[in-house]
């Protein structure tokens, strides 16, 4: 299988939001609650951070099998995240206000030594070959030509392969709350 990591384009918004339900832990929950996470994790990214958005591609069918995205800027995140996005996660469910609130504020200790953070998944059938390491290592090479000092990103306890998968990638927990919070240092 040939990947290729490129920059993200608007044409493959669809691919990566289908990628991030099919990732999820319940693929399952109603459509409002799949619209909060897209909102979460990404729509802000590739609506104000597009310059730091990139997807793997399977070039033997075109496939979108990937994605990894990132913001450098922590006052916009913040800001955005809770003026925006806050109020529709709201509307959604009153209990997801907490949810962001705590998802946003766990990188504000960090910023410092860490100022980029990042999230990423890979297309189920297309994990453990080698391309969620790729792209990550293509995102820290992006980062660190920006003069990012540091990455770092929230991940669920629960979820024991992506916490592998960061270790392995010298991702170390830096904090913790209801998630690892991992960061590498560039």
């Amino acid at each position: 299988m040939k990947i290729e990591i490129i920059p993200f384009n608007d044409k493959y918004l669809n691919d990566i939001r289908a990628i991030n339900v099919s990732v999820s832990s319940n693929p399952d929950k109603p459509y409002k609650e799949k619209v909060l996470s897209q909102h979460l994790y990404i729509d802000y990214y590739t609506e104000f951070s597009k310059e730091n958005c990139f997807i793997a591609k399977n070039l033997e069918n075109n496939d979108i099998v990937g994605y990894i995205i990132a913001e450098v800027d922590f006052n916009r995140f913040q800001n955005h995240m809770l003026t925006y996005y806050l109020p529709q996660a709201k509307a959604i469910r009153k209990d997801f206000e907490q949810k962001v609130k705590e998802e946003v504020n766990s990188y504000a200790p960090f910023i410092n030594q860490y100022d980029a953070h990042l999230h990423m998944d890979v297309k189920p059938g297309y994990q453990h070959q080698g391309i969620g390491t790729m792209m990550l290592k293509h995102l820290l090479n992006h980062l660190k030509n920006k003069g990012c000092k540091g990455v770092m990103l929230s991940v669920s306890k629960r979820n024991i392969n992506a916490n592998n998968f960061y270790e392995k990638n010298g991702m170390k927990i830096i904090g913790e709350n209801k998630n690892n919070l991992r960061g590498l240092i560039l």
